[in-house]
């Protein structure tokens, strides 16, 4: 009897041994599946989380050489004194403006118009930028925010865009023009009535 007893619980043992092996191959298995299939799921995830620049070092690059109205230039500057101090690449010169666009090493965009009048002075500003997530337009919003605010009397906002006013009577407006995976802000300089750049 004492023998039968001894087989059983041998018996037992051995089952319940080979169960937990049997189990921890299965989920090797398992694993070693998962860790083969991986190339169409991150290759999509990757590139939706693009790494972003700075925002601070964004704005910066965006407001360019200090002094002026904007980058440098002043309202009713030539288009001669525009092109001489624009760093960024040339893309587009038409008799009413001229554009200018710059790439981030993390793939942003920034596109810089200027709008002349009929004696080919600027009176107004257009700058669009393409951005890689709904969290860099907040973190760029907030630093355009805090710098127009300080340069600017803020007049009103009004949905998605926020508007501010210079001393020569000219708006300033800011607008979050992010649609479906497209992000990006828009800033307007000028006067009233120029189609190209309602404010």
């Amino acid at each position: 009897m004492r023998v039968r007893f001894i087989k059983q619980i041998c018996v037992t043992f051995l089952i319940a041994v080979s169960a937990i092996w049997v189990c921890s191959c299965d989920t090797t298995n398992q694993q070693a599946g998962e860790e083969d299939k991986p190339a169409a799921d991150t290759t999509a995830e990757s590139t939706t989380n693009v790494p972003n620049t700075g925002q601070s070092e964004l704005l910066r690059t965006v407001l360019g050489k200090a002094g002026g109205d904007f980058r440098g230039v002043n309202f009713n500057d030539p288009i001669s004194k525009i092109k001489e101090l624009e760093t960024f690449e040339l893309f587009e010169d038409s008799t009413n403006h001229v554009g200018f666009t710059y790439e981030t090493e993390n793939f942003e965009a920034i596109d810089v118009l200027y709008y002349l009048d009929k004696n080919q002075l600027l009176n107004g500003i257009r700058v669009d930028v393409y951005l890689n997530d709904a969290n860099s337009v907040k973190g760029l919003w907030a630093q355009f925010e805090t710098y127009l605010s300080g340069k600017y009397v803020i007049d009103k906002k009004q949905g998605n865009a926020a508007y501010w006013k210079d001393k020569g009577g000219r708006m300033v407006k800011l607008e979050d023009v992010s649609k479906g995976k497209d992000f990006g802000l828009r800033l307007s300089m000028g006067v009233k009535g120029i189609k190209e750049m309602p404010l």
